[in-house]
């Protein structure tokens, strides 16, 4: 029974522990001029291009972890976005495209004696974002 308990817990701490590690990754191929870097928090999505724009780069994004969610690796996906548009110093993104993509599954197996073990396995899955990084110039 003791062994069974720390069996348990030890499932719970491992998930724990994976549930919070989003990775994120993106790029930047700079098709215009740059400007100076700005604050993420100052991108605005689009996905009708405004009247006036000025084109700054090729921009794709992703966020990949085995226990979160599909709006938590959205969200993840379109902050990294919007880190990488800020770089170039755009202040918008037109998102071209948005998708999942499956990077194959992870676990663990814990054995409980000779004959018994425990195992907890997920597919492991992400988002992926592309889009081009814009300056929309104030009005």
């Amino acid at each position: 029974m003791v062994r069974q308990s720390l069996v348990c817990s030890m499932t719970a701490v491992l998930s724990l522990a994976f549930a919070g590690c989003t990775l994120t990754g993106g790029s930047t191929v700079v098709v215009g001029n740059a400007h100076p870097p700005i604050d993420p928090a100052q991108v605005r999505l689009y996905v009708d291009l405004p009247v006036r724009y000025e084109k700054l780069a090729l921009l794709s994004a992703d966020s990949r972890n085995a226990f979160a969610s599909e709006q938590n690796l959205s969200d993840a996906a379109i902050s990294r976005i919007k880190q990488e548009a800020a770089r170039v110093g755009a202040n918008g993104v037109l998102i071209e495209g948005m998708g999942n993509y499956e990077i194959g599954s992870s676990g663990a197996i814990v054995a409980v004696s000779r004959s018994t073990a425990i195992g907890v396995a997920s597919v492991r899955t992400g988002k992926q974002v592309t889009g081009v990084a814009i300056f929309v110039p104030p009005n």
